[in-house]
C-alpha cells in the first residue's frame, strides 16, 4: 500500500530473507533480479550489499520484456 512506502518494511523483509538462507539453507550467494527502471528496488538491494553484474537490454522478466538488472550477494 502506498502510504507505507518508505517505511523500511522491505528492508526488514528482504534482510530476514538474506539471513534464513545463509543461516537455515547455508546458501553461499544470492542473485537478484530487477527491473532496471524501478530504482527504489535498485537503491534497496543496493543497501543490502548486492553489486551489480550487468544490465541486459530487452530480456524477459516475469513474463514481459524489459531492461533487466542482475544483481550478485556473497552471504
Amino acid at each position: 500500500m502506498r502510504e507505507h512506502w518508505g517505511c523500511g518494511f522491505a528492508y526488514e523483509a528482504v534482510s530476514a530473507v538474506i539471513e534464513h538462507c545463509k543461516s537455515t539453507l547455508n546458501l553461499k550467494c544470492l542473485f537478484a533480479t530487477i527491473d532496471n527502471k524501478n530504482m527504489e528496488s535498485k537503491k534497496l538491494i543496493e543497501k543490502l550489499e548486492f553489486t551489480l553484474v550487468a544490465v541486459l537490454p530487452e530480456s524477459n522478466l516475469l513474463g514481459r520484456v524489459t531492461d533487466v538488472a542482475y544483481y550478485f550477494r556473497i552471504v
